[in-house]
């Protein structure tokens, strides 16, 4: 089960895509597909159709840094409309948790429910055994 509650590692390929001195920018041309590069602390972009697009915002406090062969994006601070890799993907929101968010096919995190007040109490979105529920 996916919990948002923990950071979340992105591996999002093997191999360098240009060299460190400049780091690759979005829609800017690549060669190597499917090779994932850091454009900056907070975003993780990957080599598509021989340009570079954005994959994920990395707005956790770890953000977006490469070891080796490894690029890793610290998604655990991602809300509503920061791009996200893996549609269909449900989260609380990192702002109280209030909402439930889910990753859209069109790459951004979209609302999915607000968590209601019931009884003059304010639930929030938490971690199940059964999923993401407000309570």
């Amino acid at each position: 089960m996916y919990r948002a509650l923990h950071t979340v590692l992105v591996t999002a390929a093997l191999g360098c895509g240009m060299p460190m001195s400049a780091p690759p920018r979005a829609s800017a041309p690549c060669s190597q597909e499917n090779v994932g590069e850091c454009e900056s602390q907070t975003r993780l972009l990957v080599c598509r159709g021989r340009a570079w697009q954005v994959l994920s915002d990395c707005k956790g406090p770890r953000g977006c840094s490469k070891s080796g062969d490894t690029v890793d994006c610290d998604t655990s601070l991602n809300g509503l409309g920061d791009r996200c890799a893996s549609p269909g993907r449900v989260r609380c929101d990192p702002d109280g948790g209030l909402q439930i968010l889910r990753c859209l096919s069109d790459g951004l995190l979209g609302l999915e429910l607000s968590c209601p007040r019931m009884s003059g109490v304010q639930t929030a979105c938490v971690a199940s055994d059964a999923g993401l529920t407000c309570e």
